[in-house]
């Protein structure tokens, strides 16, 4: 019996493999021995998801056919982290300019974990700050993205609405916008900026 409350791997295999994800199975033993087998496991590279704000602090969506869901999705620029970057930063100003054909600033806002229960992946959240466009899209024959600018405002408004679909987006989209200084939180009653959208 182990006293860390973690389960103990007694075997691992894969089911799948390739450059895009992995399955894993694994037969694990509780802290108090009890047989979980097979718990499965999805491998994925990190991923990073972009808080774009230009001058006035308007915040950048794509929209775009996501074949898992069967429809379009509104969201942040976003995209995997290659073995090749050096860092989060990295991987969010190329997705930024692939996707947008977008350049700023960019600052690691903090990370977070798509599903603990299955995922073993992370999700960092990055700021950029006066971004602007600088070259075309990369054309992508997988991938026909619609870029548009609305207020941070407009933002907070879409991903409290539900607009914005992806769960994890719109925890980093509250996150960069607080971090920017653009959005505040208010907690216990304190009010705050008027001048700035108020996340209750």
């Amino acid at each position: 019996m182990t006293t860390d409350g973690k389960w103990r791997v007694t075997a691992s295999r894969y089911i799948h493999k390739d450059r895009w994800i992995a399955l894993r199975a694994d037969d694990c033993l509780t802290e108090n021995d009890v047989p979980v087998a097979p718990y499965y496991v999805l491998e994925y590279p990190d991923w990073v998801e972009v808080v774009a704000l230009d001058a006035e602090d308007n915040v950048l969506l794509v929209r775009q056919y996501r074949h898992a869901m069967g429809g379009f999705s509104v969201e942040l620029p976003a995209g995997g982290v290659d073995p090749a970057d050096t860092d989060p930063c990295a991987a969010a100003a190329r997705e930024l300019l692939e996707e947008t054909g977008c350049a700023g600033a960019m600052t690691w806002v903090g990370d977070s974990r798509p599903n603990t229960g299955t995922h073993t992946n992370r999700v960092h959240t990055i700021l950029a700050r006066d971004v602007v466009q600088v070259a075309e899209p990369k054309d992508d024959p997988t991938e026909r993205i619609e870029r548009f600018w609305v207020t941070a405002a407009e933002a907070v408004r879409m991903a409290l609405a539900g607009e914005l679909v992806v769960g994890m987006q719109v925890g980093s989209l509250l996150r960069g916008l607080t971090q920017a200084g653009v959005a505040t939180i208010s907690v216990g009653g304190e009010s705050a900026a008027q001048s700035k959208p108020t996340l209750l």
